[in-house]
């Protein structure tokens, strides 16, 4: 393969593309571990890397699901019920939309 040959870059991101699929349902862990930690900051910046990161490689989906827990937990120090709420609801789609990225890169 040339380098320079467009072909070979798309083979290249799709390949890159593939495998940041495959480590999705792992990276959506993480961000469930803070959550079951309390580990609110933590779980936060979790998000914000999965949020950028997911967009970066065309997640639009996993973007949007991680972006919605980010904005659930900005400025929070201890959850409300109803915030607690929304979290879960959030972290079931994000599970799915990366699971389900995951199987389509197989």
């Amino acid at each position: 393969m040339d380098a320079a040959d467009p072909s070979s870059i798309d083979a290249l991101l799709a390949a890159a593309q593939s495998q940041f699929a495959a480590g999705l349902p792992a990276r959506v862990s993480a961000v469930e571990g803070c959550v079951a930690r309390d580990a609110w900051a933590d779980a936060r910046r979790a998000a914000h890397k999965l949020r950028g990161s997911a967009a970066t490689y065309g997640f639009a989906a996993l973007a949007a699901a991680a972006a919605a827990i980010e904005d659930t937990l900005l400025d929070v120090v201890e959850p409300t019920d109803d915030q607690r709420a929304l979290l879960a609801g959030h972290l079931i789609e994000a599970r799915a939309e990366a699971e389900r990225a995951a199987r389509e890169a197989q």
